[in-house]
Formats: structure tokens, sequence, C-alpha cells
């Protein structure tokens, strides 16, 4: 059986049900479901003008690989990404595990270089010791190789041996606040609310994602750090059909915190086959010096606690991952290889110093590359 490609929405809608019946199978996570993909073509590829490139393989006539991807352009060049929101998202394939899984991945990689049309081939946060991370990694030229550390709370374990309190008790709190040490100090100031928002208010979902990512806009002003998703409404509108749409396979919770009925912080995260994910999180600047983001951690983390579930905190660094999770660390990768002759140019390109060249020069390198790339075409 062959691999094939799936290019327009109609045919990748029929999958469906196949793929929700191999995302069980391959116990996948909240990236790999239907629904999240669904939703992140309607409200953030489909609208960004990307191209749909979904590679599928099928054993014994039933859908046993899937990986979403999609083509955007940039200057003169396309890329060929996964499908998905379009901020922090990570990579994978999702393979049935009835399968020879080296030998599908590889092939689905060639098909993905050779065949969809793009000149580069990227992949964020990619876990490390996968078989697509060695297929990828061993890829060259490599143009972008960055290493992530994330952090994983194995509360499937801990919650085997510890009660809650216990547990928190046996936490090193030498470098991070106990637990249960903010929501005290934030008592002493009113009188606190914690909200689970119905995925059936619509509005409410709307209003809340809405008010989180100004407060995450301020805070990015603040320390320097910004991300184009920030500023986007796609990937707004993204979280809100997300959050409200009922998906079985990767269910979405919105957590509101409130001081005296005030929005004090607010954190989203989803559960799939045995983990929670926190996806993004803020809080109301206002209040910054009593740590109110912390406390949206903390009340998830008892949430999953209870459920024994583990918790994935995302890349990055911060204090309160290591924390929680006692250091149990990861590695992701962020990889980028060429899949053309064209992206070769690109790549040769981008080491050129434009900046430093005179105008005329500069012109005669850009109506060079156009007109290699009507060659090209």
């Amino acid at each position: 059986m062959q691999y094939e490609i799936v290019t327009d929405e109609e045919a990748l809608l029929t999958l469906k049900e196949e793929w929700d019946d191999l995302w069980k199978r391959a116990n996948g996570s909240h990236y790999q479901s239907f629904e999240f993909c669904w939703i992140a073509w309607q409200q953030v590829a489909r609208p960004k003008k990307r191209l749909l490139r979904c590679v599928v393989r099928r054993y014994g006539g039933k859908l046993a690989l899937v990986w979403p991807l999609v083509i955007h352009s940039r200057l003169l060049w396309t890329c060929l990404c996964p499908l998905c929101p379009e901020a922090a998202d990570y990579s994978g394939m999702l393979v049935d595990y009835r399968v020879p899984t080296t030998e599908w991945v590889e092939g689905a990689w060639r098909i993905a270089m050779q065949r969809c049309g793009a000149d580069f081939l990227h992949l964020p946060y990619l876990y490390e010791g996968t078989d697509l991370y060695r297929v990828a990694a061993n890829a060259a030229p490599l143009i972008v190789q960055v290493r992530n550390i994330l952090y994983v709370a194995k509360l499937s374990e801990e919650s085997r041996n510890y009660d809650w309190t216990s547990f928190c008790n046996s936490l090193d709190t030498a470098h991070e606040r106990k637990p249960g040490s903010v929501a005290r100090r934030l008592g002493k100031k009113g009188q606190l609310g914690w909200r689970l928002i119905d995925p059936c208010d619509k509005a409410a979902i709307a209003c809340a994602i809405d008010l989180m990512l100004e407060w995450k806009r301020d805070w990015s002003d603040r320390v320097g750090k910004h991300g184009a998703w920030l500023d986007s409404v796609h990937y707004r509108n993204f979280l809100v059909e997300w959050i409200s749409s009922h998906s079985f396979s990767s269910r979405a919770h919105l957590l509101v915190i409130s001081l005296d009925g005030v929005p004090l912080t607010s954190l989203v995260f989803c559960v799939a086959n045995g983990r929670v994910n926190t996806v993004i999180g803020s809080f109301n600047q206002a209040y910054r010096n009593l740590s109110p983001g912390l406390l949206a951690f903390e009340y998830v983390m008892k949430w999953a606690f209870d459920r024994r579930l583990d918790v994935d905190f995302g890349p990055g660094t911060e204090r309160y991952k290591q924390f929680w999770s006692r250091g149990n660390v990861t590695n992701v990768w962020t990889l980028r290889t060429v899949a053309s002759w064209w992206g070769r140019i690109g790549m040769h390109a981008q080491r050129l110093p434009v900046e430093s060249m005179g105008s005329a020069m500069r012109d005669y390198v850009v109506s060079r590359m156009q007109r290699l790339g009507r060659h090209r075409e």
C-alpha cells in the first residue's frame, strides 16, 4: 500500500472516523488528534492561506499513519510545517503500533521531502528519541537545530505513593514557594474563586481568552518577550473553538481564578490519553507581586493528581516546572532541513550580508533569484 497526500479539506474531513480510531490505538497526544488538527486548519491554516499536505498510509484497509502538514510561503521560498495553531506546538507523526514504525516513518519522510513541493521542512518541538526525530536529525543539511528542555510531572506514579498533602510536603521548597502559600497570601486580601468555564458558554470562553491574551501581551512587553501568535486573531479563534468543541480526544479546559470576583489568573490545559498538557496561561499584571500565576498551576497539579494523570508543562526552564516535576526532564528539538535545490539557494542567500550591500547589488541579487524562481516553476 502506497502513501497518499491529502490536499483538500473535504478529503481530510472524510478521515475523521478512521483518524479517531487510529488515535486511540496509537495512544496519541492531543496535538495528534483529528479534532485539534481540524480546528487548527479551519481557524489558523486556511485563513492564513496555508496549503494542506497530510501524508497518510493504510494497513489492512485501515488508516495506520497520519502526518498532518501544511505549506506556507516566505519571500521566494516555501516551508512545510505541522498543521497546528502556530504557537508553541509539538511535532509528531501518528503511527499504528502494529506496523513497522521505523520503516514507515522513513517512508513518510521521503514522501514529504520529495512530493509535497516545499523548499524547507520545519519541525518545532520534536521529542528526542522518536523515530521521526532520528530521521530528521540525520537529514542534511540541517539549518536549524535547537534543543529545548521539557519538564513532566509523573503524577501517575506520585499519586500511588503519596496523598496530596504528603506529596506537597515531599517537594524541595528551597527555591520555590510551598504549595498552598500563595493561596493563603491572596486569601488574606479577599475571597478566592475557582472556575472551569463551561464549554457550552462560548461567550464566556471568548471573554476570558481575550482577557488572558491581553494580560499575556502586557507581560511580554514588560519582560521583552514576544511571539507573533500573541497578536494573532487566528490563534485566539483557535483557542475559543477548541475549548468549546467538547472534543473527546483532546478535551481542553479553561481555568479562571478570581479575587472578590475580579479575574486574577487563567490557564488553558488539556487532557489526552493519561496526560495533562498546560497550553497557555497568564495573570492580572496588577497583582504580579503576589505570584497569582503559580496558583493556576497548583490548581491544575491538584486536579491531575486526583485523577492520576501526568502533567506536561511544555518547553521551558521556569522554576515552577522544575519544582513540580522534581526535575524530571526530557529534550525536544526544533529542526529545519532543506527539501529542494531552490531551498539550498535560499539557505545560502540567508548568509549573504544583504544589509551591507549597495542598492544596485541588492536589486541584482533579488532579480536573479526571482528569475531562478520562475525557471523552477
